[in-house]
């Protein structure tokens, strides 16, 4: 696993996932993470990258699951916005190579070198 239980509340100090779903929330963030980078991660094996490498990811795998913990319902929600009276809910679309995610998530990614293109 990139991230870790422990990882997740110690290091990253993430309180959104019960600990009876935290393992698979963080597996499926870490599918979806793996994605974002085409497949790199598994492909050089995680304990080849750099300690610097590591900490990304694994700040992005903890962010993800967060992500998808919070939002789960409404990522794959065929409606985008709705309005009511004179407000109007807009939601965010960020979506990479199919992943619903966050920018946070895309720029921590990036900085590991492993979303470029010309790899």
């Amino acid at each position: 696993m990139y991230a870790t239980p422990k990882y997740y509340t110690e290091e990253y100090g993430g309180t959104l996932i019960s600990q009876d779903d935290l393992v698979k929330k963080l597996k499926m963030a870490e599918r979806e993470i793996d994605h974002l980078c085409f497949g790199r991660i598994k492909g050089k094996g995680f304990e080849n990258l750099t300690p610097f490498q590591k900490d990304l990811i694994q700040e992005a795998t903890c962010l993800q699951a967060d992500f998808m913990q919070q939002y789960g319902s409404y990522i794959n929600s065929p409606m985008k916005s709705y309005t009511a009276g004179s407000t109007r809910v807009e939601m965010a679309n960020v979506t990479y190579n199919g992943i619903a995610t966050t920018q946070e998530v895309i720029n921590r990614l990036e900085d590991t070198g492993l979303r470029c293109r010309v790899l």
